[in-house]
């Protein structure tokens, strides 16, 4: 897809659904600034001010029930009841994955028309996956770039795989089996890898197409935990996309 002069957005909304560790967010409106010379409008706590009634139970309802079809059903009260206090409370919420497409819908039913015309990013700790139609399961994804795109830090742990020897090592053995260091929830390498994944979030805005096939670009679609690190973490953005990047910069 060729690069358009035309610019489809002037401003970028970050919002962090809640406190994620090892990450500033800051720092990350700093890097967006940086990197698009567009203003960052910066706000934590997103689900928490964007809290009104039903909203818990909403949120319940795009949980996956059956990882192997999109099926869903009346949220239970004791549901509800952890929800709210996963929103009101920053309680963590672990082992839960929610549909992704739906996520998403409910994310932008919260968004003002100005923040979905211009550019809006959720960054979430929640896990979240998609059942297309070629697939047989969920996948849990890294990333959805949509209206708004989100992030899942999570999901940078758990989406792209380790070498299948791994999940048949016993777990005291697992970490001896790999020759790198995959991706964990404490991990101090999280803010760059968000970082890269912010960057396929403005390319997808751009140009319709966030990745790009060369190893070492930081918009390298990774399928893999030693492809992550080699390109979210240690990679940069190819020369081709720098140029494309400065263009924008220079509208």
């Amino acid at each position: 897809m060729n690069f358009s002069a035309k610019i489809p957005f002037s401003k970028i909304f970050l919002y962090i659904d809640s406190r994620i560790g090892k990450i500033d967010p800051h720092n990350l409106e700093k890097f967006f600034e940086e990197k698009t010379s567009t203003e960052v409008e910066l706000e934590e706590n997103f689900l928490q001010n964007k809290n009104r009634k039903g909203l818990a139970r909403r949120v319940v309802y795009t949980k996956v029930r059956d990882k192997r079809e999109r099926k869903f059903k009346k949220p239970l009260p004791k549901e509800v009841d952890l929800e709210k206090k996963v929103i009101e409370e920053d309680k963590e919420l672990l082992g839960i994955i929610y549909d992704g497409h739906r996520l998403v819908k409910l994310l932008r039913g919260l968004l003002s028309q100005d923040e979905k015309e211009n550019h809006t990013i959720i960054i979430t700790k929640r896990l979240f996956g998609t059942l297309e139609m070629n697939e047989s399961r969920y996948h849990i994804r890294t990333v959805i770039n949509s209206i708004p795109s989100i992030i899942s830090t999570s999901g940078i742990v758990e989406g792209p795989a380790k070498p299948r020897k791994y999940y048949f090592t016993d777990k005291d053995e697992r970490d001896e089996i790999l020759d790198f260091r995959p991706m964990t929830y404490s991990d101090e390498r999280m803010e760059t890898a968000v970082k890269s994944y912010l960057l396929q979030t403005v390319f997808w805005r751009l140009l319709g197409d966030p990745s790009c096939d060369k190893e070492g670009c930081r918009l390298y679609n990774s399928h893999w935990q030693r492809e992550l690190i080699e390109n979210q973490i240690k990679g940069e953005l190819c020369e081709e996309h720098k140029d494309r990047l400065q263009q924008f910069k220079k509208r």
